[in-house]
């Protein structure tokens, strides 16, 4: 193993950008800068799990990720990370430089 794989070899690192972010947050930016009417509606568990199912997940699948969406939901997810500065060697972009960004590519033309 080279010296550069073995730096990252069994480590963890959450990615996050410079600030907390919500769904319908996220949502009104990729509206913005793709210049197309978007909305975010935001799903109960109940009903999530169900789309879920209905899109062929296995319920146990289903489960788990109602489960993550819940406690994201909750905040419990919200804390800006430092892995893009441990892994990057730089501060991550902030999500409306990379949604404009993702935007001027073509990602949602």
């Amino acid at each position: 193993m080279s010296s550069l794989n073995a730096r990252y070899h069994e480590q963890v690192y959450d990615l996050s950008g410079p600030r907390a972010l919500t769904f319908a947050a996220a949502v009104a930016t990729i509206a913005r800068v793709s210049g197309r009417s978007i909305r975010y509606v935001e799903l109960t568990p109940e009903q999530y799990h169900a789309e879920l199912l209905a899109e062929g997940y296995p319920a146990e699948t289903a489960t788990a990720l109602n489960a993550l969406f819940a406690g994201m939901r909750a905040g419990h997810l919200a804390e800006p990370a430092d892995g893009v500065r441990r892994v990057l060697g730089r501060d991550p972009l902030d999500f409306d430089t990379y949604a404009a960004q993702a935007a001027a590519a073509g990602a949602w033309s």
